[in-house]
């Protein structure tokens, strides 16, 4: 019975790390749009450097292409008001380049970008 129990509890603890939550946090600076494909990205978002962020145009990562607007939107006003956006992640990643590589769609994001002071 204890090593059932062992082996329920090792693989509870296993599988609640992969999906693990992190935020990133930090300043917005150089928010663009390409202008062939309408994906928005941003030269820094905190820590990350130039994500993917989703699209203007079209349905890009489950994010419409109205909530992108908002998006776009949001991240402008942070960058103008030099304010600090948090995203939160649920994939089991970080907030380094090896996990979200520059020019590549964020992998996990599933809240934010808040702005706060």
């Amino acid at each position: 019975m204890r090593k059932i129990a062992f082996v329920l509890l090792t693989l509870t603890l296993a599988s609640s790390n992969a999906f693990a939550t992190y935020i990133c946090s930090g300043k917005v600076q150089g928010v663009a749009i390409t202008p062939k494909s309408g994906l928005v990205h941003a030269e820094r978002l905190g820590p990350l450097v130039w994500p993917a962020i989703c699209s203007v145009d079209t349905e890009t990562s489950g994010i419409s292409v109205e909530s992108c607007k908002v998006i776009y939107s949001t991240l402008l006003t942070a960058q103008m008001a030099n304010k600090t956006v948090t995203l939160w992640f649920n994939d089991g990643k970080d907030c380094s380049v090896d996990s979200h590589a520059p020019w590549t769609g964020l992998t996990g994001w599933y809240f934010g970008p808040k702005i706060s002071d």
